[in-house]
């Protein structure tokens, strides 16, 4: 578990919900992923493929985010 990589994938998922929010947009799906690496993080069950997926995931709501434009 890479506490610093973490810690980088939640600060990276909370701007994006901070956009998606001043956007008009839900921002509950980069929420639900910055939830799921804290309570990871507590927990100390955070995998590299959970920190690869999350950091996917964010990556795919960005470019759902920028599509239209």
């Amino acid at each position: 578990m890479n506490a610093m990589a973490i810690l980088a994938l939640i600060a990276k998922g909370l701007t994006v919900a901070d956009v998606m929010i001043s956007a008009g947009k839900s921002a509950a799906p980069a929420l639900k992923i910055v939830k799921r690496l804290v309570s990871g993080g507590i927990a100390g069950t955070v995998t590299d493929e959970q920190l690869e997926q999350g950091e996917a995931d964010l990556d795919g709501l960005i470019d759902r985010f920028n599509a239209p434009i």
